[in-house]
Parts: structure tokens; C-alpha cells; sequence
């Protein structure tokens, strides 16, 4: 009888000590994955508008403005690039540049309404700037924002930001099914230079589809 006792305690404190070294992994776990987990400031406070183009408020709450990573791969390499001067007045959804490449153009839309301040000294003898570092040393101009509060709830940012650019990687493959070829490299990367591939009437189908619909839907509201 003692020595059954003797078992059973044995027993009941193996798996009291059992449970509590796997609570103690289990929680382990939890923050080692979530302290290992990188969160990049920049991309947490870059917002992005539909029209392809992003905004970075700075703390001096002026305002970085360039062209998204899709942007400078559907145009290809920039051979030039047409900004406003500074002190011109631009507006949320109208166009902010015009990128060229050959005999192609494109221009994307503008994230927010503003004053020119300043464009970037770079892009005027290296305009391919924008297709090395299209969020970084490629950025496009710095603006005194109109209404910043009101027109960044316009804009997207972060998970959802990632999402719809996915969403519209997706969208220009279905447009091109089932000939993804021309627009796909190894890994199911996009291509650099969509606009090299294309005929005239491909590239004015598909500048209308991904990028002139959001300045129209955008004027639309004013």
C-alpha cells in the first residue's frame, strides 16, 4: 500500500513538472518567434496610392513622393524623366511625372496634393535611379502636403499595401494569360521592361488599364 502511494505521488508530481516545463518551452517559443520577427520602420510609414506611386512624411512633416517597384518595371529602364518645377501645385490623383523609355511614356499618379519644395537632383543626369532604387535613392520630388491628414486615409500602407500590390501583380499576368512568357523571369519575378515587349497598341491597352483609370476615378471625387 506504501509503496503504491509512493508510485502514485511519483507519478502525479512527474507530470505537474511535465506541464510546467511545457508551458515554460511553449511560452518560450512564443517570444522567441515573436522578438525574431524584423519590423521595418520605413515600411510601416510608407503609404502608397492606387495609382502607383508612394508618399514618405518625414518629421518635419514635409514629404518624400516616388514611384512604386511596378511602376519602373512596367515602363523599363527610365531614359528621362519630366517633372514639375518647383513651387507648382499638384494634386492627389493627377499626374505627378511622366517617365519615358523609347518611344513609351508613363505617368504615374500623384499620392498627394501639394507644394513642390524640391526635386531630386539625381534623376536629371541618372534618371534609371528610379529602376535601381525606386523607394530609396530613386525618389521623385519633396512637397509641403495641402491636406496630408485628410488624403493619407486615401492612401495604403503596410499588409494591405503588400496585398493589393500583389493583387495587381496578378491582375497584369491574367491579362497577359495564357502568354505569361513575355512577363515573367525565373522565380515568377515581372520582368524589367514590360514596355519592350509589348506592341503600341498592348502598351496604350494596358497604361488605361493599371494606371489612367485612378487619375479619372480620383478627379472624379473632386
Amino acid at each position: 500500500m506504501v509503496i503504491a502511494l509512493f508510485v502514485l505521488m511519483v507519478v502525479v508530481l512527474l507530470t505537474a513538472e511535465y506541464f510546467s516545463i511545457s508551458r515554460k518551452i511553449e511560452k518560450g517559443v512564443l517570444i522567441s518567434s515573436q522578438s525574431n520577427v524584423p519590423v521595418s520602420t520605413d515600411v510601416i510609414e510608407r503609404y502608397f496610392h492606387r495609382g502607383h506611386s508612394w508618399a514618405l512624411v518625414q518629421p518635419s512633416k514635409e514629404v518624400l513622393i516616388g514611384v512604386d517597384d511596378f511602376a519602373q518595371r512596367f515602363i523599363g529602364k527610365v531614359d528621362a524623366v519630366e517633372m514639375p518645377q518647383p513651387g507648382s501645385l499638384i494634386r492627389q490623383g493627377d499626374r505627378l511625372v511622366t517617365m519615358k523609355h523609347g518611344d513609351k511614356s508613363l505617368s504615374p499618379a500623384s499620392p498627394l496634393s501639394g507644394t513642390v519644395l524640391e526635386l531630386n537632383p539625381k534623376l536629371k543626369s541618372e534618371p534609371g535611379a528610379i529602376n535601381a532604387s525606386p523607394l530609396e535613392k530613386g525618389w521623385l520630388m519633396k512637397i509641403a502636403p495641402a491636406d496630408l491628414a485628410s488624403e493619407l486615409r486615401m492612401l495604403l500602407k503596410g499588409v494591405i499595401a503588400d496585398r493589393w500590390q500583389e493583387a495587381v501583380r496578378a491582375h497584369l499576368l491574367h491579362w497577359f494569360a495564357p502568354r505569361v512568357g513575355p512577363v515573367m523571369m525565373d522565380g515568377g519575378s515581372l520582368v524589367d521592361n514590360i514596355s519592350d515587349v509589348v506592341t503600341e497598341g498592348e502598351w496604350n491597352l494596358l497604361v488605361d488599364e493599371f494606371f489612367k483609370s485612378y487619375e479619372s476615378n480620383t478627379n472624379d471625387k473632386h
